[in-house]
This record gives C-alpha cells, sequence and structure tokens, in this order.
C-alpha cells in the first residue's frame, strides 16, 4: 500500500474522515465599521402561512377565520394572532414578496439555510458558517450556535469544522449533556502521530484536531453560564414563553449578548396541512409573545442596533383551504421579517396578489433575504470564495441585498 493510501484509509478508520481534503483560504473577513454584531434568525420549519401571519388579506374565497388587526403604522395590518409584534410595527420590516422554487422541505430548507440549491455532489454553508469565519468576536465561545436545530443541518458545509454551529438539542437543558467520548482523545492523538509521521501536510487532520481542542476550551470556559437558563429568573422566562422558541429565543439573547455572532433558533410544527387555523391559533401566539420579549429585552439593554433578528421559513401555504381546513406548500409567495440592527422599521416592502397566490410587485428570493442578512452584519457578500474543490461561490449565492429596508 501507498504511504498515501495508508494515509487516507487510516485517517477515514480513526475519525470517519478523509485527510486528503484540500484546506479554504484565509478568511475575507467581514466590514469592522459594521454596527451590526450579532445576528438571531428564526427558522419556522415546515413553512409558515403568509397569509395567516403576515399578509393577511380580505378575500373571502380565502381567508379563513383568521382576522387582520392593525398596528402601530397606519395602513399595515398584520395577523390578531400577533398583537405584541402590532405593537411595535414601526421596529420591524416585513418582506412579503418572498418567492422560492422550491416546494418540497427538504430542498426548501437548504436554499433558505444556505442560498444554494441542494446537490448530492457538495455541503454548502449555512449563512451561520460563514458569520462565524467572517466576523471578529471577543470571546470564547464558537461564532454559530444552533438551538433545536434539525439532523440534516448543513452546519459548515465544506468550511472547516471549526465553523460547525454548537448544537443544543434543548435550550432548556443547555450544555447539561454535552460530553466529550473519552476514545475521541486518543483516537485524535493517534490521527495526528500519522499526520506527523507520515511528514505529509494533511489539513483535514489539522482541523479536527483543532475543532477538538476549541471543544475542551468551550467546555473549561468561565462563559458557561451564560447557556444555563435555570440561572435566569422565572418572571423573566415566562415572559418569553415557557416552549421551545420562547426559551430559544432567551437563550440567544444571552448568546449575543456574550459575543457570538450567529444564533439560530429552530421550531417546528409549521407543515399546516391538516387544521391549518387551529394549529396557527396556537403557533403565532408563542412566536408573538417570544419575539416580543426578545426586542424588548435587547432594546433595554443597549443591544437592538447592533442584533438583526430574521424570522425566515422555507414557503408560504397555498390560497385555497383543502379539504382538511388545511393549507398546502406555495413556494411562490410568502413572507419573512427582519427586525433590529441595521434595518428600517414600520416597512413591507413588496407584495403579493388579492388572494396571496403570486408576487406583484418586488420578488425576493431566499437568496436576496441572506444577501441583506449578510450585507447588515458586514459579510463580503460580493466577494468570491473557493470551495475546497476549487469551485467558486458567494456567501449569499448570487442574491443582491434589499437596500430599501437597510438603513
Amino acid at each position: 500500500m501507498k504511504r498515501k493510501d495508508f494515509i487516507r484509509s487510516t485517517a477515514y478508520s480513526l475519525f470517519g474522515v478523509s485527510a486528503l481534503g484540500q484546506s479554504m483560504g484565509a478568511p475575507i473577513k467581514a466590514d469592522p465599521n459594521s454596527k451590526v454584531k450579532s445576528v438571531i434568525y428564526i427558522y419556522l420549519q415546515g413553512g409558515m402561512s403568509h397569509l395567516d401571519s403576515f399578509d393577511p388579506k380580505e378575500n373571502e374565497e380565502i381567508k379563513g377565520t383568521t382576522k387582520a388587526i392593525g398596528t402601530n403604522v397606519p395602513g399595515i395590518q398584520i395577523s390578531e394572532h400577533l398583537p405584541k409584534l402590532a405593537e411595535i410595527m414601526d421596529k420591524i420590516a416585513i418582506v412579503r414578496s418572498m418567492s422560492s422554487t422550491a416546494g418540497a422541505h427538504k430542498q426548501g430548507q437548504y436554499i433558505a439555510r444556505t442560498s444554494y440549491q441542494l446537490r448530492g455532489s457538495i455541503i454548502h454553508p449555512a449563512l451561520g458558517a460563514w458569520a462565524a469565519r467572517e466576523v471578529k468576536r471577543e470571546t470564547e465561545l464558537p461564532g454559530y450556535v444552533l438551538i433545536s436545530g434539525p439532523s440534516n443541518h448543513p452546519g459548515a458545509g465544506y468550511l472547516p469544522k471549526k465553523f460547525s454551529p454548537l448544537p443544543i438539542v434543548d435550550p432548556n437543558r443547555g450544555l447539561a449533556n454535552a460530553k466529550i467520548d473519552p476514545k475521541l482523545d486518543e483516537r485524535l492523538g493517534l490521527l495526528n502521530s500519522v499526520n506527523k509521521t507520515a511528514n505529509v501536510k494533511q489539513p483535514k487532520i489539522a482541523e479536527y484536531v483543532q475543532f477538538y481542542d476549541e471543544t475542551l476550551k468551550l467546555l473549561n470556559s468561565s462563559e458557561l453560564n451564560v447557556f444555563d437558563l435555570n440561572k435566569v429568573d422565572s418572571k423573566r422566562r415566562n415572559d418569553y414563553g415557557m416552549n421551545k422558541i420562547g426559551q430559544g429565543c432567551l437563550l440567544a439573547k444571552r448568546l449575543v449578548k456574550q459575543g457570538i455572532t450567529f444564533v439560530e433558533v429552530e421550531n417546528g410544527g409549521w407543515d399546516t396541512h391538516v387544521n391549518n387555523f387551529d394549529k396557527l391559533e396556537q403557533k403565532l401566539p408563542e412566536v408573538d409573545t417570544a419575539v416580543s420579549a426578545l426586542v424588548a429585552d435587547l432594546e433595554s439593554e443597549g443591544l437592538l442596533d447592533s442584533t438583526l433578528i430574521a424570522i425566515a421559513t422555507e414557503f408560504g401555504r397555498t390560497p385555497k383551504i383543502n379539504t382538511n381546513t388545511g393549507r398546502d406548500h406555495h413556494p411562490a409567495a410568502y413572507s419573512s421579517v427582519l427586525i433590529g440592527g441595521g434595518i428600517k422599521g414600520g416597512v413591507v416592502y413588496g407584495e403579493t396578489d388579492d388572494k396571496g397566490q403570486k408576487v406583484k410587485k418586488d420578488k425576493v428570493t431566499p437568496q436576496d433575504f441572506n444577501a441583506t442578512i449578510g450585507s447588515a452584519l458586514g459579510l463580503p457578500i460580493e466577494k468570491e470564495v473557493f470551495s475546497p474543490s476549487g469551485r467558486p461561490f458567494h456567501i449569499a449565492g448570487k442574491g443582491t441585498p434589499i437596500k430599501d429596508i437597510l438603513l
């Protein structure tokens, strides 16, 4: 067996990785003058109905039982299930002209997170991984945290593993179950020995050793208390709602205050093929309570101007109500939301037709939405970057920032 083949097979058997991958180039680095330092990205998994949330219609044929209410910005209405957000509409930008090409969950979620189509040959980095790579932070904690995320999340994609999100399965438990496999240390030592003995530069091995070293550093950090919600008084916790999205948003606030760049809060249950209106009567108030408390908390601590909150989903729901009193997948038109740092409040961007079926004005793709987040954060979205195989990409695909809602 050739030495190169031995290294490859040994690395794979010890650690399950290829030892001969190419390393990424040096980070391009975000604009240090950007006022936005952190992003809280709230992802509503399953496809939130735009018609029953941020783009209600008066058309009797399609509106169902959801009623629209006014906000503190004249002329802007949202769902009756979002009364607290209605009171702070002057801080919110609604994008009502979102449109995607993906009508299936897996593909739609992948585009929303990475700005690229799902391919079998490559895994693209999520936006949070780029933020962790490009934005300088003054903390021992990782740059990217994923709260209640799915197992198929793209994470760091082709970027080095140190830019993978730190997964928090349950915000109520924080890092309670975080353990290092005792055999991992031995395996990494052997892998590193192979690397040195072979006298061949193996970036993948070094990458995993560095990732492990940073994990150990994290677990020994004095900053870990920030993950423990038991240290928060019960009233504050109740203000956010004692549910996963509420406690996820509370944890996200604590993390960005500590200097973490990108926190993604996932919330499932939005695939409302059946009983759309009953489900949203429960789900939307949870979002309303959590996000309004998050905004108030950030503002009271002087962090709202430096923190961008995004609310995203993979697609909307059909105007037509099906026989199960539900709405089906509808990628042609849906809504997303931006609040806080770098964003003009009291704004509605884009427009759908009277049924919410098609974009009527100012179409926005998931790539455009991510480019807007990236631009606010100061990420170099216009720069070309290369994957380990040498293929050219951009942080937000070919997305263009929505300049009309950026400060």
